[in-house]
């Protein structure tokens, strides 16, 4: 699904205005990591994130738009991104980027539900009570919030992108999301699961049966190389 920001010319209000096309949202964010660690300085300096759908430039110093055709930048994207140049202010002319129902920011060290992308009132949820396993269950009336971090070193407040490697800490205990290696049970250890990338946890996880949790219906979530979509809310 194509994904759309907006980049503004930071010196005025008037000119060099841009809608990006993304090919998808997990494009948005590798353009944006590529362009961010760029050895090309000038568009480190120039191109700046406000959030997932609005980045500003300075084309005095690197036109976003050329990062696509600059060596070193981000040319790896030019058959994914495109940059449409907007007409000035005076023009009058404004494209609106279509709304979207939802879309957490992927910000490192930012806490987060976990929820099902295919149902998405299916929270992941740790009992808070008698839950002497540490089981993680997906539960349609509880949800835990789940703190999400890159964990390469200095990292914290960097958009994630699929191939990071992530650990899931639950927010209100110093516990992390790992599977039980005999059952595929996700459950909380000190310990956090070893080589969890971000793409995993949106793509690796599924539903098991429903069982009786706290007197509450909720459902076995399990670990699989086949799983479905969840997404972070």
């Amino acid at each position: 699904m194509v994904f759309y920001a907006y980049v503004k010319q930071i010196t005025d209000n008037v000119t060099y205005r841009y809608v990006i096309t993304f090919a998808s949202r997990e494009v948005a964010d590798e353009w944006w990591r590529a362009v961010s660690t760029s050895a090309v300085t000038s568009f480190v300096t120039s191109v700046q994130r406000v959030n997932a759908q609005f980045y500003t430039h300075n084309v005095n110093v690197a036109n976003a738009a050329n990062s696509l055709t600059t060596t070193g930048v981000a040319t790896q994207f030019l058959g994914k991104v495109f940059f449409t140049l907007l007409n000035d202010l005076g023009g009058r002319g404004l494209s609106i980027i279509p709304p979207l129902e939802h879309c957490a920011d992927h910000i490192s060290g930012n806490s987060f539900f976990i929820r099902s992308k295919v149902a998405p009132y299916e929270y992941w949820y740790h009992p808070p009570s008698s839950n002497a396993t540490n089981t993680v269950y997906v539960s349609r009336t509880e949800r835990s919030r789940f703190t999400v971090s890159r964990t390469a070193s200095g990292t914290a407040g960097t958009v994630i992108i699929g191939s990071d490697n992530v650990v899931i800490t639950l927010t209100t205990v110093d516990l992390s999301v790992n599977v039980n290696a005999t059952t595929g049970r996700v459950i909380l250890s000190l310990a956090p699961l070893s080589g969890l990338t971000f793409s995993t946890l949106l793509a690796n996880f599924t539903v098991g049966p429903s069982l009786s949790v706290d007197g509450e219906t909720a459902k076995e979530l399990l670990y699989t190389e086949n799983g479905e979509e969840w997404e972070l809310a």
